[in-house]
């Protein structure tokens, strides 16, 4: 048969088994594969690490510190690569501890058998070097794989992401030879009670993973170019503030609708974004960011509308159909990767991202920083619930 032929049947299979599911989203139903809009291929490997000199947890003095560590990273994606499930093991869990209530399984049949469009690797295989760093940390209750959509997507656009699993805090946590770790609760009386562990957690898989860059021996051998970020969601996120207060090789930081208890005696000096579902918490906290300062707030969305989990809640109830959640997280996975290009690159200029995201989920991006504006410019987006006309809003 003629190479032209050839070409064209292959293309014609293509668009018969590959189909849009909607905007930005494609199944290709012969590999049971969701295909994310990624600008790169992406793989994901996981490891354990274990903290020797600090101890676990409140409630378990003696025990070391155990963390599980998701990587998301630019790799080369061949058919023979397995692939990273859409659901995991512990969705019902997650579900119970977010929305006090089991899940609607009523398609679970179709998803249970999907993956997405990541290479689930025996080991990490990059396909470039000299990648910068980024420290991400779920929420509580939540988990890494549950933010799939996000640090895919900024894996894909260059990073190392490298996705804590906070014991204790996260829904499940699997040491190797080693019981299961669940969830403990936070006090009501003190609910920041483990940011410090969560920061330390975050500062010790930083120094694990720049110790990997310099290990011939390691799968991260020369994997880093210096540059570090910190993302965080809800805890993750407050945690990422006192870290980057101790952290200085830490360049730019994004908190997603984290309530940093215990602020006042927490400044930073590094460049900061407060991503928030505009039906939540503070801003006070602009008043101890000693660098540039930004305010996104994202109509309609609510506290959990970062992670995944609002996505395959919806798909669980009701297949495989267009939701305007995944459009939302995508367009903050977006923002984030866009601010941290932004600051990597040293510029001086405020942050304006050629962003636009769709309704019911629209942003509103603000300049908090007094040298972009007036001295009352903290103020201002400290009272941003009460006077939004106060704010100066770049797009």
């Amino acid at each position: 048969m003629p190479r032209l032929s050839l070409y064209l049947l292959f293309s014609l299979c293509c668009q018969l088994t590959t189909q849009p599911l909607f905007a930005q989203l494609s199944i290709d139903h012969t590999e049971n594969t969701l295909i994310l809009p990624l600008e790169h291929p992406v793989g994901t490997h996981y490891m354990h690490f274990e903290d020797l000199d600090r101890h676990s947890h409140r409630t378990q003095p003696n025990a070391s510190r155990q963390l599980g560590v998701r990587f998301f990273y630019p790799t080369n994606l061949t058919a023979s690569n397995q692939r990273l499930p859409l659901l995991s093991n512990q969705f019902s869990r997650s579900h119970r501890l977010i929305y006090d209530t089991d899940a609607d399984m009523t398609h679970i049949a179709p998803l249970s058998a999907m993956t997405w469009n990541i290479a689930a690797d025996s080991e990490i295989q990059l396909s470039h070097n000299a990648l910068p760093l980024i420290i991400f940390s779920h929420g509580y209750y939540l988990n890494p794989e549950l933010f799939t959509i996000m640090a895919a997507h900024i894996a894909s656009r260059g990073y190392l992401v490298a996705a804590i699993n906070h014991s204790f805090g996260s829904d499940y946590y699997q040491p190797p030879n080693s019981k299961a770790i669940k969830t403990i609760d936070l006090p009501s009386d003190d609910l920041g009670i483990d940011l410090p562990m969560w920061s330390a957690d975050q500062r010790f898989v930083l120094a694990k993973i720049q110790h990997m860059n310099h290990d011939p021996q390691s799968p991260l051998f020369n994997a880093l170019n210096g540059q570090v970020g910190i993302l965080g969601h809800s805890y993750g996120g407050a945690a990422a503030f006192y870290t980057a207060a101790k952290t200085p090789e830490v360049t730019a930081i994004v908190n997603m609708d984290g309530t940093v208890f215990g602020w006042q005696d927490i400044t930073i000096t590094q460049p900061f974004m407060y991503v928030q579902a505009e039906e939540e918490y503070f801003s006070e906290i602009f008043l101890n960011v000693h660098n540039k300062g930004y305010l996104a707030l994202f109509e309609s969305l609510n506290h959990v509308s970062f992670s995944d989990i609002v996505v395959l809640k919806n798909w669980l109830e009701n297949g495989l159909k267009d939701t305007p959640q995944f459009n939302a997280i995508l367009d903050v996975a977006r923002l984030n990767a866009a601010f941290f290009e932004h600051h990597f690159n040293h510029a001086e200029a405020a942050f304006v991202p050629a962003i636009k995201s769709n309704p019911p989920f629209s942003v509103k991006l603000f300049d908090c920083n007094a040298r972009h504006n007036d001295s009352a410019t903290p103020l201002r987006c400290l009272m941003h619930r009460i006077k939004h006309y106060w704010k100066q809003q770049l797009f």
